[in-house]
């Protein structure tokens, strides 16, 4: 059971991590991008076959304009019986420009070689035609549109017998000039997208860098917020991100509620014990009076001492930690490094004696701080490197003015910690061996937190060759 636990909290870690992945703006962007491109795709095909049927509207009602035209303006209806007759011929030069995007003057017109025009009496002689076409009919007499391939081109023709005239009139247009037409508007129905989806894009981008600014300002509030920092976010959202910030609140208020509840009571049980601590230790030295030196008692009688102690110290943290979370104010003055320092070690005589002591703190040295909360600082981290370093062993004491502040180093030649445990020390109740009984994992977190109230630094960091250097930093 436990291990099936285990499998699905990790199961659950990878599937939230997955989840994670994606950005609802890049997601949003990508579905708006999605949405305009197939709409302007569409929209470009019904465009282009709309515009491709109503091009060869166009030009097949220009075809029988043109038809209509010539039977208008031919009158040489008395000349059709002469079978000597020449026929005229309309000279068509080639312009040599073959598309729209070239120019052609007024003379030479792009597309005046790809029209061509013929006129044949009803006996099938040939009276006028443009000479782009050829002497022979294009097609047979027979009225409507038809295309023809004529010398490797496809042409579009139109027949039309004139009753009045009594004359075939026949006109043709390359089919190269329809294609071309609407090759250019598939071009553009193609180059507008291209030019479109990159504007949206960017336009896309930008208002949603726009939009979504109060939520990055959002991340960075509770990004840098001190994780002692339990009152209400205040910031200005949107509509949208109201309820989040409603909901966030209300979860804040039931941390605070709660911790201020656990700080209640740890400093009621710390009050409550002191006084059964008292009465067991009087008992004990009583006890001690009653036993003789040889007595197997005392065995007992010392683990009762010890005992007593290690609840005694447990209990004196716990006090102090409850006094230092109630801190409103420091009493923040001037004083000399020194003499504080001296003050903290003679405050832990006998424990210091079996060990080398390298101090280097210059007597001019001064600090702004609260006396009382730096001074428990002090001894606390002391009082940490004897306990963890072996008899004999030296510790050094060491300070130095910097551009901003005050910096005290304590190092040691104890066990030392790996970074996995430098990154949980200054939580509560934390301790390095939870095997070990020294200490109640409440030292380094009280340090932590005084320094944090004088708006320093406390940082953890391996000796070389073996120990642990604690650096403290005081700003000026």
């Amino acid at each position: 059971m436990f291990t099936s636990t285990i499998n699905d909290g990790d199961y659950g870690v990878n599937r939230l991590k997955v989840l994670d992945v994606y950005s609802l703006r890049l997601l949003l962007t990508l579905l708006m991008l999605s949405g305009i491109s197939v709409s302007v795709g569409i929209s470009s095909w019904f465009s282009t076959r709309d515009s491709k049927h109503q091009i060869e509207e166009l030009f097949d009602a220009q075809m029988l304009q043109t038809a209509k035209m010539l039977e208008l303006l031919y009158h040489d209806e008395a000349d059709f019986k002469r079978p000597q007759l020449l026929p005229q011929i309309l000279h068509v030069p080639d312009s040599q420009v073959s598309s729209f995007a070239e120019k052609a003057d007024a003379l030479k017109l792009a597309y005046e070689h790809k029209l061509a025009f013929q006129l044949w009496s009803e006996a099938g002689q040939a009276l006028v035609f443009s000479d782009n076409i050829g002497r022979q009919p294009i097609t047979k007499f027979v009225q409507g549109y038809s295309k023809k391939v004529f010398e490797g081109e496809l042409w579009h023709v139109f027949s039309f017998f004139s009753v009045k005239h009594k004359v075939w009139i026949v006109t043709a247009q390359q089919d190269e000039v329809r294609q071309e037409l609407v090759s250019q508007i598939m071009h553009n129905a193609v180059v507008v997208p291209l030019i479109v989806v990159p504007l949206t894009l960017l336009i896309v981008s930008l208002l949603f860098y726009i939009l979504f600014r109060p939520l990055k300002s959002f991340e960075r509030e509770l990004m840098t917020r001190s994780p002692n920092d339990l009152t209400p976010l205040t910031m200005s959202l949107p509509k949208e991100l109201v309820p989040v910030r409603r909901a966030l609140n209300q979860y804040i208020s039931s941390i605070a509620r709660f911790i201020a509840r656990e700080r209640r009571f740890s400093a009621d049980a710390a009050h409550e014990l002191k006084t059964p601590l008292s009465v067991i230790k009087l008992h004990q030295q009583g006890l001690e009076g009653l036993v003789g030196e040889g007595d197997a008692e005392r065995i007992h009688l010392a683990a009762i001492d010890a005992g007593v102690k290690h609840m005694s110290h447990t209990v004196e943290q716990l006090l102090l930690l409850a006094r230092v979370d109630s801190i409103a104010e420091l009493n923040v003055q001037s004083y000399p490094l020194l003499p504080m320092v001296e003050d903290a070690l003679n405050q832990l005589m006998p424990l210091i004696t079996d060990y080398e002591w390298n101090i280097d703190v210059d007597a001019a040295l001064t600090l702004n701080c609260d006396r009382f909360y730096l001074l428990i600082v002090l001894k606390n981290i002391i009082e940490n490197a004897c306990k963890y370093s072996p008899a004999e062993t030296e510790i050094c004491i060491s300070a130095e003015q910097i551009i901003a502040g005050i910096q005290i180093t304590i190092a040691d030649r104890g066990q030392g910690m790996t970074m996995a445990q430098i990154a949980s020390a200054t939580e509560r109740f934390y301790r390095v061996n939870e095997n070990e009984g020294i200490g109640a994992g409440l030292g380094l977190s009280i340090c932590h937190h005084i320094i944090d109230l004088h708006q320093g630094q406390l940082t953890l960091t391996p000796r070389e060759n073996g120990g642990l250097v604690v650096t403290l930093f005081l700003p000026q």
